[in-house]
């Protein structure tokens, strides 16, 4: 049954405040701190947590490879997606904890809302077991907030378009927390290398240059925490990395509070699909320490790398995201914004009007450079 938390004075339902950082009643005003807030006996389904298993290894077998051994050399091939369609197969049907109404979801949500009395609904057979996320960074940006935010965004870009920035235009704007995978990786750093110093020195007309060599050595243990790599599937992987990063002052140890007035996706693609990938990232994390260590270096030279890298511990997360679709002359656009920070990722159009005016505005100036050139040609040179 899915499952939603009701106000203590008015039996309506609460929601996560993001503003306010409350469990807020709309019906009578009340709020909460989530710390006061009772949570309800939640029934755990017996046969749907039987087919939540079964899926579980579905994932794991899908998406098996080994997360042991060495960095790779060869660039890792990736299969072009294929095109996917939503069928009563991928569906679960929840009952409605308020109306008793079935709610229906795709196989990997986690939170949202029923389709009769909107209602939050939180699917616990999801967040539990293996399923149940560790930590939880709240939404700090609300639905408002969001929106301004983006607007502000939009206004600081330079050729976007002046009637780009509409409310009319926002097709729809959804608050998700999508399921992240947090690496802690530990490397023993360890560079051999040899570094030349060149120096020079003038006495009177004659100029002596001196190169001196040393054997270089960087070892040292070095290590990264967090390292977030989304695990949904259908989350587009670069527009998150662009909205990174996020604080993790805030981060909290999970509770399912967070989740109620926004949706929630449990995460398709294992940890160990990411294994390869967090090393990969991290190397160039060592490589830039240590090209930093050598820069008082004239040039470095016959470099070796040991280098050793520790199998990383993971934590299952869920983060908040804003997803904005926006229409705009019959065509749409997707942006997401970090719930926390308020960083703004996606691509807005471009204005060829501000663009043949900025052209226009330096149509003079290029005049003069190229007449002053073609002039010096002619004339044999300036000087």
């Amino acid at each position: 049954m899915a499952t939603s938390y009701k106000c203590p004075n008015c039996s309506a339902n609460l929601i996560f405040d993001a503003d306010q950082q409350l469990m807020a009643c709309k019906f009578c005003g009340t709020k909460l701190s989530p710390d006061d807030v009772l949570s309800p006996d939640v029934y755990l389904n017996s046969e749907a947590m039987k087919e939540e298993a079964d899926k579980d290894a579905q994932i794991d077998a899908a998406h098996a490879k080994s997360s042991s051994g060495t960095l790779p050399d060869e660039k890792e091939t990736i299969e072009a997606p294929t095109e996917q369609f939503f069928s009563e197969e991928d569906t679960v049907q929840y009952v409605c904890g308020s109306c008793g109404a079935a709610v229906l979801t795709d196989q990997n949500t986690s939170a949202t809302f029923c389709a009769f009395c909107g209602s939050p609904a939180i699917i616990p057979e999801r967040l539990t077991a293996t399923r149940k996320p560790n930590l939880v960074i709240p939404f700090k940006y609300g639905r408002e907030n969001a929106i301004d935010s983006f607007f502000k965004w939009c206004k600081a870009g330079r050729f976007t378009p002046v009637d780009f920035v509409k409310n009319e235009n926002i097709e729809k704007i959804t608050g998700l927390y999508v399921p992240f995978w947090l690496y802690n990786i530990v490397v023993d750093m360890d560079y051999e290398a040899t570094g030349k110093k060149v120096s020079s020195s003038t006495s009177g007309n004659k100029t002596t240059t001196t190169s001196k060599y040393y054997q270089v050595r960087r070892k040292r243990k070095v290590c990264w925490k967090m390292i977030p790599y989304d695990g949904a599937e259908d989350i587009d992987d670069k527009q998150m990395e662009l909205i990174e990063p996020y604080d993790y002052k805030a981060i909290k140890d999970f509770d399912m509070k967070y989740l109620a007035g926004f949706f929630a996706d449990r995460y398709d693609v294992p940890s160990d699909a990411f294994t390869m990938k967090v090393k990969a990232r991290v190397a160039t994390y060592v490589e830039q320490i240590f090209k930093k260590s050598v820069s008082s270096y004239t040039t470095v030279s016959a470099t070796k790398n040991r280098s050793q890298y520790y199998q990383p511990d993971v934590t299952y997360a869920l983060l908040p995201v804003w997803i904005l679709n926006y229409n705009y002359l019959g065509k749409r656009y997707t942006f997401v914004m970090n719930g926390q920070t308020g960083k703004v990722a996606g691509e807005p159009p471009i204005s060829r009007l501000k663009l043949l005016l900025l052209g226009l505005a330096i149509l003079p100036a290029a005049a003069i450079v190229f007449k002053l050139l073609v002039g010096g040609l002619i004339l044999g040179g300036f000087f």
